[in-house]
């Protein structure tokens, strides 16, 4: 199983749950939350965890969708993998969200957890498998060129009983046929219709998960992740009772890890980050679409990265580059997007020997 977990997330459920309470029910929600959240906080061995959020600068935080299968991943984290990834910058200054949903299948060099080189060229996703949380942050920030301040990951259990918790979302279907994904995975029969469509969290999974009949594919998913993430945010925003928040904090309880803390010193810094939700900006980070010795990878621009470093620069209020520094490899020959999902030859890089062979965490195309 793979994917479309990764998606809902938790700035959400973080900032957004705790933010959207308001003045009136927040020393209850506080309490609850407190708790909840208590549950859920991960640290990053080595990383200062004492500073306190506030509110007058830009956040960063890194959502991960982790893959714990039970039958093929033992239903834990330690033998998860994030199959997507969204950075996420939220600025009070400029009251503004920005997402940018990062392909899975970006062929990088790993990072360790101290920044460091790991000398193991894979895809993404994989970066979650070597060493979790840790060296997937250590490796989007050698890609992206920019300090992640906090992260969030998510089950897919976690999905469904968030949006099952705030009562569904509203979708639109856009693709002129019913979406579901029973065909490749027979455990999920929910199928979500042609339209505007108010969905369950099985429904919203399945929406978020299928890309193999969408024209766009992977690219086309990750929009509707995007989706999914904005209907999220926007009831949540909405929600006008603490009896609607104690269903919400404990489906995250026990389906989300994350190094945000929230405690009574923190939760006034968060409440700042409200009305910057209400505002969101996507982006998504498209590669050439290219089989290297067996294996499927996107591989992007220098133009294209470079161009998405600069919006999540701009995003911090960091100044932007003229010289690209990343671990991803790149390419100087751009693909339509209409090719990118055919898994094909197709022209691009020349690799040195022995790079994007047979990867010690997962082989071939992944599934879904």
């Amino acid at each position: 199983m793979s994917i479309g977990k990764k998606i809902f997330l938790m700035l959400l459920a973080i900032i957004t749950l705790t933010v959207g309470a308001g003045a009136l029910y927040a020393t209850t929600v506080l309490n609850y939350s407190t708790d909840s959240f208590s549950k859920t906080f991960k640290s990053i061995e080595g990383q200062k965890e004492d500073h306190v959020i506030e509110a007058t600068e830009p956040l960063t935080v890194l959502l991960m969708g982790v893959d714990m299968d039970q039958a093929s991943r033992g239903g834990n984290w330690e033998d998860g993998r994030s199959d997507s990834m969204i950075l996420v910058t939220v600025n009070p200054k400029t009251q503004k969200t920005t997402m940018v949903s990062l392909t899975r299948d970006m062929m990088v060099e790993i990072a360790n957890a101290d920044g460091s080189s790991s000398g193991t060229v894979e895809k993404l996703n994989h970066s979650y498998s070597y060493g979790q949380a840790p060296m997937a942050i250590a490796t989007v920030e050698k890609m992206l060129g920019v300090d992640i301040n906090r992260y969030v990951e998510i089950n897919m259990d976690g999905l469904i009983e968030l949006v099952d918790a705030i009562g569904g979302i509203t979708v639109n279907n856009t693709l002129g046929f019913p979406i579901s994904i029973s065909e490749y995975e027979p455990a999920y029969t929910a199928v979500v219709e042609p339209g505007e469509q108010h969905v369950n969290g099985n429904q919203a999974l399945v929406y978020s998960r299928m890309r193999y009949d969408d024209p766009e594919g992977d690219v086309g998913r990750q929009k509707r992740q995007r989706e999914v993430i904005q209907a999220i945010v926007k009831k949540l925003l909405n929600l006008d009772g603490i009896t609607q928040y104690k269903p919400i904090l404990d489906a995250i309880s026990h389906n989300m890890r994350t190094n945000v803390s929230i405690t009574p010193s923190s939760f006034p810094s968060l409440l700042g980050y409200k009305d910057s939700l209400k505002t969101i900006e996507t982006h998504q980070l498209v590669g050439n679409g290219q089989m290297i010795d067996g294996l499927y990878y996107q591989i992007p621009t220098s133009e294209e990265l470079l161009e998405i470093q600069n919006v999540i620069k701009a995003s911090l209020d960091l100044p932007t580059s003229t010289e690209l520094k990343t671990n991803v490899r790149v390419s100087t020959t751009a693909t339509p997007i209409s090719v990118i999902n055919t898994y094909t030859n197709l022209p691009g890089i020349t690799l040195p020997a022995g790079e994007g062979v047979e990867s010690a965490v997962a082989t071939g195309l992944d599934a879904q």
